[in-house]
């Protein structure tokens, strides 16, 4: 297994237990004791909120027992301390049996209270004056939620999101599950989220959207040796934490070679997005297999195209002895094989596609129609899958490879499991879209709903095909192609609706 690239911290996903041993090891293993933890997440937190607020204001902090709780009373010591911040603080639970620093942080804030600073602890939610405040910040429960939220959370919750005050959460927003993104009875809505020492996955999955804002991340000391996770967070950040991928050959058929098998009658056009998206995404040579018949319609549309005709003049569709001219040119000139946009369902066309597939050993991108025939090419040997990427969006994943999901959590276990079994990568399109190899899984950070239209996936799998084929690594290709489909979309001036002909 080869290294993973060096990502920023801030893209690495942890679940709830990983940052609960990592905490642990970091205190008991490491040494770093729990309360400077604390002190550092509040600082990052207060700082942030310091510099979205300005000084002076007046804050509400809801707090519950454990340490998200001390969280948010360092964050009100040092607003109150250095930003001349009144705080209203609100135990909703009682300020009995507190956690150990969250105990020694209550203490702290009543030194300062005592020596003249606008700090008051009051008993009750203060409904009544809600407005008076100019931002709420949440520190009530923090990531160990796996229930309904109890009374008076629920109604307290209510109340905080339809008066729409500026909430700040302290990890996670109370009501969302990290893990999974879902909600229980309810949520608060938060317009900041300040994750502290990890980024958490279920920030992006489910619902989780509706309800985190923007997050924060807060670093803390944790020792890089102890952080195994090897989920992470596809978005900017990660994508420019790998160097410009630019072709480097000697002729057009090295480092950039994309053979194609697409289209059948009625379904050209995903051959043709396909082959001028490998194209235009800066492949060497672009190679176009097509059925004897649909040969002219390439023909008067992919000029830069190399069209290679299969079976007689009288064919629309790919066919059982049409595969030795696909696996001679396969090994003549080596490259990275996409198969599947358009070419259809026929019995036929599915043993054209194993014995094409069987015979070759390099890259294959496999998409679309060809997933179809998952039950026949499954049987493949492991060694060859190795080099497989399957790209289905969530109906093909369930139509074609038995998958069972209904919440994103399970996309994500079914992709892990998937790949495990079947030893190919697995990139599932939707929102979050989900990428799989044997060393990690990359999750989308930003909102992919603007791709779920016809086209979008033979475009991708266009790009999937070229940067793999130039960079020679699968994983590198799906960052590639991902987030640069989304920079068009941010690019893309917005006089007509965003459409696979502005990626091509």
């Amino acid at each position: 297994m080869s290294a993973l690239p060096t990502y920023p911290k801030s893209c690495r996903l942890n679940s709830v237990d990983e940052t609960r041993e990592l905490d642990r090891s970091t205190i008991d293993d490491f040494g770093i004791d729990g309360f400077t933890l604390m002190e550092i997440a509040g600082g990052g937190a207060a700082s942030a909120i310091r510099e979205i607020q300005g000084n002076e204001k007046t804050g509400l902090y809801l707090c519950g027992k454990g340490n998200n709780a001390g969280d948010a009373l360092v964050v009100a010591r040092y607003l109150c301390n250095n930003a001349g911040h009144k705080a209203d603080v609100c135990f909703l639970f009682g300020d009995e049996d507190l956690s150990t620093d969250t105990a020694h942080n209550l203490g702290l804030l009543k030194t300062l209270q005592k020596n003249g600073v606008s700090v008051r602890f009051i008993d009750r939610f203060p409904i009544d004056r809600l407005y008076s405040y100019n931002y709420i910040v949440d520190g009530i429960l923090g990531t160990g939620l796996n229930s309904d939220l109890r009374t008076p959370l629920p109604d307290v919750i209510r109340e905080v999101n339809e008066s729409g005050i500026t909430v700040y959460a302290m990890d996670v927003p109370t009501g969302l599950n990290a893990d999974t993104g879902e909600v229980y009875n309810t949520c608060l809505k938060a317009k900041h989220t300040f994750t502290f020492g990890t980024n958490k996955t279920g920030f992006y999955l489910g619902k989780s959207p509706e309800y985190i804002g923007t997050v924060h991340f807060i670093e803390l000391p944790f020792p890089e040796y102890l952080n195994t996770g090897t989920t992470f967070l596809l978005n900017e950040d990660l994508y420019n934490s790998y160097p410009p991928v630019r072709r480097k050959a000697s002729h057009k058929y090295r480092d950039g070679c994309v053979h194609i098998i697409a289209g059948s009658e009625g379904l050209t056009g995903a051959a043709i997005m396909t082959a001028r998206s490998a194209w235009k995404t800066g492949a060497g040579s672009v190679i176009l297999y097509s059925p004897g018949k649909l040969l002219t319609v390439y023909e008067r549309t992919l000029h830069q195209i190399i069209k290679k005709p299969v079976g007689s003049d009288h064919d629309i569709f790919f066919k059982p002895a049409d595969a030795k001219t696909v696996t001679e040119t396969l090994k003549s000139k080596p490259g990275t094989l996409i198969a599947g946009p358009g070419i259809g369902t026929s019995s036929e066309t599915g043993e054209f596609l194993k014995s094409v597939l069987s015979d070759w050993s390099g890259s294959v991108i496999l998409d679309a129609d060809a997933l179809s025939f998952w039950s026949e090419l499954k049987g493949i040997p492991s060694e060859k899958k190795q080099k497989w990427l399957i790209t289905p969006h969530i109906g093909e994943a369930k139509n074609y490879l038995d998958a069972h999901f209904e919440h994103d959590i399970e996309r994500l276990q079914w992709c892990r499991q998937f790949q495990k079994e079947n030893g190919c990568r697995v990139l599932i399109k939707g929102n979050p879209s989900i990428y799989q190899s044997d060393k990690q899984t990359l999750i989308t950070g930003y909102d992919t709903s603007v791709f779920a239209r016809a086209g979008f996936g033979d475009v991708l799998a266009g790009m999937l095909g070229t940067y793999s084929d130039i960079t020679n690594n699968i994983d590198t290709a799906c960052v590639m192609a991902l987030y640069e489909g989304y920079l068009s979309f941010l690019n893309h001036q917005q006089t007509e609706p965003f459409g696979p002909e502005h990626l091509t």
